[in-house]
């Protein structure tokens, strides 16, 4: 798994990458200095962001954050999360398989399997009350008020 995660980082163009499990829990990172100082919060708030998407069946396959200084990539499947910080200029087209290929050989590398089962929540579960921010309350109460109620 590190080689393929060492060839998303050689790819012209990528700053660096994290994975973390659906609590937002580091499991993997090579991160420019500058980010990992914030790369607890950074975790937690993309997992909060995808089980919002999921909750509202609006997840993609793909989620793209542009920037004028910079560039994320997320897929998310469902027992963990696969970022990576990128040049807001790189070809996607180029990345997104090698992206694809991590995951896949993440998905089949028993080590990793076992790390992440033992993480028993799911993603939704960020979305309950005690975990979930003000803001993602107010943002959840805004794009569907039936679902208020059961998120929180």
């Amino acid at each position: 798994m590190k080689e393929k995660l060492k060839e998303i980082n050689s790819l012209d163009g990528v700053w660096g990458y994290f994975l973390c499990d659906n609590t937002g829990r580091i499991l993997e990172k090579e991160m420019p200095v500058v980010f990992l100082k914030k790369l607890g919060m950074i975790g937690r708030e993309v997992t909060q962001v995808i089980g919002l998407l999921e909750s509202l069946d609006r997840a993609p396959e793909i989620l793209d954050l542009l920037f004028d200084d910079g560039r994320l990539l997320i897929m998310s499947p469902k027992s963990f999360i696969f970022v990576v910080f990128c040049d807001p200029n790189i070809d996607v087209a180029l990345l997104r398989p090698k992206m694809n290929e991590v995951i896949s050989h993440i998905q089949g590398d028993s080590k990793m399997k076992d790390l992440l089962q033992k993480g028993e929540w799911k993603r939704r579960r960020l979305l309950q009350k005690e975990y979930l921010s003000e803001e993602y309350r107010e943002i959840i109460g805004q794009l569907a008020p039936e679902e208020v109620s059961s998120a929180t």
